[in-house]
């Protein structure tokens, strides 16, 4: 027979094997989460090489390892005004399915902040408080230890058409 501690101890155990973790970041004054799954790399800024006729949040491109990688501004992708890079602009590289095959591209952000762990219980569905850029790049959005945290949608937000 389990102790009332064995219980808690159990219920805790299955609560971290049905949650998952997030990278959080920061875009101006509030905070944005993606699956950390999704996270290849992080990278610190780096010059890129600009692209003729880019969107204004397309930045460029840049080499990695003999990769050819896209790189996007996300504070500009959401609606949010320019930021001077600095020394401590993060880059971060996502891997994303594209017809079967893993393409990798990078997005701008003002910074890191966290690796949260969730359980899909804690996010509530976007706010239709209007229509916005910002509401149309969240899939949900969920309060962690005192702070509201955006979920963003990655494949909207990171497509470029």
């Amino acid at each position: 027979m389990q102790t009332q501690d064995e219980k808690q101890e159990e219920i805790d155990q299955e609560a971290v094997e049905e949650s998952e973790e997030f990278l959080t970041f920061r875009l101006g004054q509030e905070e944005y989460a993606v699956s950390i799954m999704r996270v290849k790399e992080i990278r610190a800024w780096e010059p890129v090489t600009r692209v003729p006729h880019a969107k204004p949040w397309e930045c460029g491109l840049i080499n990695v390892r003999g990769a050819i990688v896209p790189i996007i501004d996300l504070r500009k992708r959401i609606g949010l005004a320019d930021l001077t890079y600095t020394k401590h602009t993060v880059v971060i590289m996502f891997g994303l399915e594209n017809a079967g095959r893993e393409r990798v591209q990078g997005a701008v952000v003002d910074a890191l902040t966290d690796v949260a762990r969730l359980l899909p219980s804690q996010v509530q569905p976007s706010p239709q408080l209007n229509r916005g850029r910002q509401v149309h790049f969240a899939q949900g959005v969920v309060e962690h230890e005192g702070r509201m945290i955006v979920m963003l949608d990655l494949l909207k937000a990171l497509d470029a058409g």
